[in-house]
């Protein structure tokens, strides 16, 4: 829920694409900021103090927005400190500069210092064509497209502009007088005039796409440059348009009087030399209390906040309105649950609380995810004693886990360790537990608790199911052994080796149809004192062949079936009531003897 305030910053930077605007926000400093920057071209600058009681009032996305309203009529120039303090000619310059030498939209690699140059090439020409110096056969015609069409009159890279190479031919007579004019329109230094003039010729006539023109004229500008020279690019730049100087970012001057003096001393050299020029300097109440206001003289305070526009704390609306442009159809709901101080209503904090309100609902309307394994219910069959058995120890579940549905008839059911011992069953992937204490070969493993991998226990299955030998040869008492283990699974516990090639999870059984009963007609009960017939192996190639038609219903042995008479077995493997008198009545006849 938080995704889209995120991809809204909290800071804006001046020159950059600022975040979506709310027209609430600010709006009669915005107003009155946009008022004061209008004035003719002519008209001479304001020294502009935007000032707010602390950070986060939105005084850089104050300027972006003024920047985009003015943008076609007005150039925004950045102004910002090296280290956050120090100010220099140089870096202004080169800031300056990289701001001009933007590429233009669809400008075929024009940028907007080329459509300057141009109209200070026509400018600074016009009075030469007037007064007859420069001799052309239409005067007035030539006059025309100076004033009208001046990037076209000066495109050095098209062929037919005749006054263009005209001007590239005659350049090393024509340059002098032309920065002589400038001068005097600017009232800068001829020196710097004919410096820049030079600078911008020599960025005009090369190729568009050269990758360094713009490098050679930031080097050669910012070759021991002055604040001079900083001053009389400003001024040139002054007779084409509007230019506002905004100085902002400027928290590395807290408690540093040293540099507030040096930079205010910076920005009233400026506007001597560059009187047209709008200066904006954006700080903040502690900046300016605790650097600016010890420092500087009240000439110097005058000349920088000659105008003071001052950002207040925004109300209800204003802070519903900031949230609707960033979290659209939210900001209602979001508005009434701020619980801001007054002093606290301004844009960042406001984003920010809104975005913990965002975070906090997200999390709280999120369920938690466990991870806990799958669950499948095994029904315990009617009739079936219950066996208490310990908790065997923490184990890797098997895999061949499925719950078996009870038979129709439950009064020869046995107990679950032998069911689940007599069925081959395919693997899942999650053990069911226990139900009802019954003993069970799965092993339920606490979740918050991870075993060590050990060796899955090896499941016990009759001899009536897989084994080809007779029921009698078969000692039960082992099959027992193996599930009433309380810990581990012995060796000594489990079944009897089984003969080489038939395992009970890869041979499908094939009784004869006609012998099984009707309840059971897959795996029928062998009668009493009688064999059951040996099941064939199937070869590993028949097998997938009968398990395609689906695996077939398992039956329920019985849990006492009835021994063979012909062979003796131990007595420990049988519970019949006639072998326990036999037992009673030879244990008479012994000792009653002795």
């Amino acid at each position: 829920m938080v995704d889209q305030l995120t991809l809204q910053p909290f800071f804006d930077s001046l020159g950059q694409p600022s975040s979506p605007h709310a027209v609430a926000v600010n709006a009669a400093a915005t107003a009155r900021m946009e008022r004061i920057l209008k004035s003719p071209v002519d008209a001479p600058g304001r020294g502009i103090l935007l000032r707010a009681p602390r950070a986060g009032f939105g005084k850089t996305h104050l300027l972006s927005q003024v920047q985009q309203s003015l943008g076609t009529t007005h150039e925004f120039l950045p102004l910002n400190p090296l280290d956050g303090s120090r100010t220099d000619a140089p870096s202004a310059i080169e800031a300056a500069l990289r701001r001009l030498t933007r590429q233009l939209p669809a400008g075929g690699g024009l940028t907007a210092l080329d459509l300057q140059a141009r109209r200070l090439f026509s400018l600074a020409l016009q009075p030469l064509v007037s007064s007859g110096e420069v001799p052309c056969q239409d005067r007035e015609a030539a006059l025309t497209a100076l004033r009208q069409r001046p990037v076209e009159t000066f495109d050095f890279h098209h062929s037919q502009a005749v006054t263009a190479h005209w001007t590239k031919e005659n350049f090393e007579v024509l340059g002098p007088r032309l920065a002589l004019e400038l001068s005097r329109r600017t009232g800068t230094s001829l020196n710097e005039s004919s410096f820049w003039l030079a600078s911008l010729f020599r960025f005009s006539i090369a190729v568009p796409e050269h990758p360094g023109r713009t490098g050679m004229i930031i080097q050669s500008s910012t070759s021991e440059a002055g604040v001079e020279r900083y001053g009389a690019l400003l001024a040139l730049l002054s007779l084409i348009g509007r230019v506002v100087v905004a100085a902002d970012d400027l928290e590395g001057m807290h408690a540093d009087t040293s540099a507030a003096l040096r930079f205010a001393s910076f920005l009233a050299s400026v506007r001597q030399d560059a009187p047209r020029v709008d200066v904006v300097v954006s700080v903040n109440d502690d900046i300016w209390e605790s650097a600016f206001r010890p420092a500087l003289s009240g000439g110097l305070q005058d000349r920088l906040g000659e105008v003071e526009i001052r950002l207040e704390p925004l109300d209800q609306a204003a802070a519903v309105a900031l949230l609707e442009s960033r979290m659209p159809g939210r900001a209602g709901a979001l508005g009434h649950r701020l619980s801001l101080s007054p002093g606290e209503f301004y844009a960042r904090r406001v984003l920010r609380r809104a975005a913990e309100l965002e975070e906090d609902a997200g999390v709280s309307a999120t369920p938690l995810l466990v991870a806990v394994p799958a669950v499948v219910p095994v029904e315990a069959p009617a009739g079936a004693s219950e066996v208490e058995t310990p908790r065997p120890a923490p184990v890797a579940p098997p895999e061949a886990t499925v719950p078996v549905a009870p038979p129709a008839h439950a009064e020869s059911v046995p107990a679950p360790a032998e069911v689940f011992a007599a069925t081959a069953v395919p693997p899942v992937n999650d053990p069911p537990p226990s139900l009802g204490g019954a003993a069970s070969p799965f092993t339920m493993v606490d979740p918050t608790f991870e075993p060590e991998i050990a060796p899955e226990p090896v499941l016990s299955v009759p001899a009536t199911a897989f084994h080809a030998e007779p029921i009698a040869e078969v000692s039960l008492a082992a099959e027992a052994s193996h599930f009433s283990s309380s810990e581990t699974v012995s060796a000594a516990a489990r079944p009897p080796a089984r003969r080489p090639g038939v395992s009970p999870f890869s041979t499908v059984l094939d009784y004869d149809l006609d012998e099984a009963t009707p309840a059971h007609p897959q795996m029928a009960q062998a009668p009493n004192n009688a064999t059951p017939p040996q099941p064939p192996a199937l070869t590993p190639v028949d097998a997938p062949a009968a398990e395609s038609s689906g695996p077939p219903p398992l039956s329920w042995p019985n849990s006492d079936p009835e021994p063979d008479t012909e062979t003796p077995e131990p007595v420990a493997a049988h519970s019949g009531g006639d072998r326990i008198d036999d037992l009673l009545r030879q244990f008479r006849e012994r000792y009653g003897r002795e």
